[in-house]
Parts: C-alpha cells; structure tokens; sequence
C-alpha cells in the first residue's frame, strides 16, 4: 500500500484531537483550544515515524512515552512534574488502548485502506467518514463517563497546592461530599492531607514546633469523632476541571491513616 504524508497527518491530526480530549476529561484538566490544535499537530507530525524501519516493541515503547511527554506539555502547560506525568501516562494509556483497538480491528477484519507499522495507524479513508466515525467515538465516551460521575459524584478528582512556611506541595485529591470539616475558630477551608507526605515535605509537624499555626480540627470518622492535627498554611489553591480557587489561610489537617487513591481530600463548599 502506498502511503501518503498528507493523508497521513490529515487523519492522525484528527484522531489524535480526540485523544488529547479523552485525557482531558480523565485528567479533569481542559487545555485551551490553540494548545489542542498545536498539540494534535504535534502528535500527527510524529506520525511519519511510519516511514522509517520497522522498531522493535521496546523501541516503540520508548518513542511514545518521549512522544506522550512532549505532547501532553503542549497541550497542558507545566505546572508540577507530577502533573505532566500524570497526563502524560494518560494519554500514553488512551493511545495504547486505541492502537490496540486498531490493531485488532487489522488483523480481524484486514480492512481495505488501511496499515499499521511502527503502532502508527494509517487510513486511506474519506476525511469526511474519519471525522465523523471520531466525534461519534468521543460522543460514546462522554456519554458513559458522564453516567459514570453521576454514579460517583462524591469523588470529583482535583488538585490542591499548599504553602507552608515558605514550601510548597502538590496533592491529588478529591471532592468528598462527604467531608463537612472545617476549621472550627475562623470557619475556613480544611485540607485533609497525607500526613506522611506531609512530614517528608514540610518537617517535624508537631504541636510544639509550630505553636503559633497548631489547629486541632474535629472529625468525624465511620469509628467515631476524633481530633486531627492541623497546620495553618500561608495559601493554597484548589484546581478543578473547570476553575480555580485560591484559599487564604487553609488548614492542612493530618491523615493519620493512607487516603484511598488520593493525597488529600476536599471540602465542596471551600470549591465554591
């Protein structure tokens, strides 16, 4: 089959496009739309690796691991390495599945039109049926993930950046709407964090070297009311799909227990 570089950017620009939104929505983060055109089109120039010799899995492995990172900092910005990994192991995901889906649909079927060398997918297709066939795969996922964070509303994903005596550190979290704690002198937000991580990162938190910010916030557990050890920060931010919201002053309150698939957990109404 001969193989066009027109078509061949064409039609992975356009694949690609989706993509980068499907990690978008599991990453919760939407990058503007000059950053998803630049990035698509990053993503579908990388594409001519299909020209070169055939790779070995390792070596592929590898290139699109370069390629996720490089992508997903054109489309995301920096803000933490942890953050552009995060994304960057997502859309290595999103693509992976997608391949794996386009190499089964290959060697199933052998449709007409179609080629697969160095996990790049070429379709010698109509624009017009790729565009289409794209935005109704896309459709499909927003649809289910959307029923899927209905049934799962208490867990928004987010992030949350604390300042703490002239240090800072990011946490993956959630928003439990579940969690009503708050500090109990001034009403301000509460961050429940890992206290490991937050020992690693900010020292010796205790009672007797930080007098002046020592919170001792209530809380109420499926055990019963117990009391945490909390920190008044110097600011923070909540960072959700949709916004972000700084915080004056917020309580970093300790997890004496490992949080599940998080490093922290939210408040709704500090949110708003």
């Amino acid at each position: 089959m001969t193989v066009y570089a027109d078509i061949l950017i064409l039609t992975n620009f356009i694949v690609d496009y989706f993509l980068l939104a499907v990690t978008a929505k599991i990453t919760g983060k939407t990058p503007p739309l000059w950053r998803s055109i630049a990035a698509a089109f990053s993503a579908a120039c990388g594409t001519l690796i299909i020209f070169l010799p055939q790779q070995n899995l390792f070596s592929e492995i590898a290139v699109r691991l370069l390629f996720s990172i490089i992508i997903c900092l054109i489309a995301f910005g920096y803000k933490s390495i942890r953050r552009l990994l995060y994304a960057s192991l997502t859309f290595f995901a999103v693509t992976f599945c997608y391949a794996g889906a386009m190499m089964a649909l290959w060697y199933i079927l052998k449709p007409a039109g179609m080629a697969i060398r160095n996990s790049v997918v070429y379709f010698d297709i109509s624009p017009v049926f790729l565009i289409v066939f794209s935005v109704l795969g896309f459709l499909i996922f927003t649809l289910i993930s959307t029923l899927f964070a209905k049934r799962h509303k208490r867990a928004a994903p987010c992030f949350v950046t604390l300042e703490f005596c002239g240090k800072s550190a990011d946490f993956t979290a959630i928003i439990d709407s579940g969690n009503s704690v708050s500090d109990p002198f001034s009403g301000g937000a509460v961050i429940i964090a890992d206290g490991k991580k937050c020992r690693r990162i900010f020292g010796d938190l205790t009672p007797e070297n930080f007098p002046q910010r020592y919170r001792a916030v209530p809380c109420g557990t499926v055990s019963g009311n117990t009391l945490l050890d909390g920190f008044r920060c110097e600011s923070g931010k909540i960072i959700t799909e949709n916004k972000t919201v700084n915080l004056k002053n917020p309580v970093m309150a300790l997890s004496v227990t490992p949080l599940c698939d998080c490093e922290a957990v939210v408040n709704p109404k500090d949110c708003d």
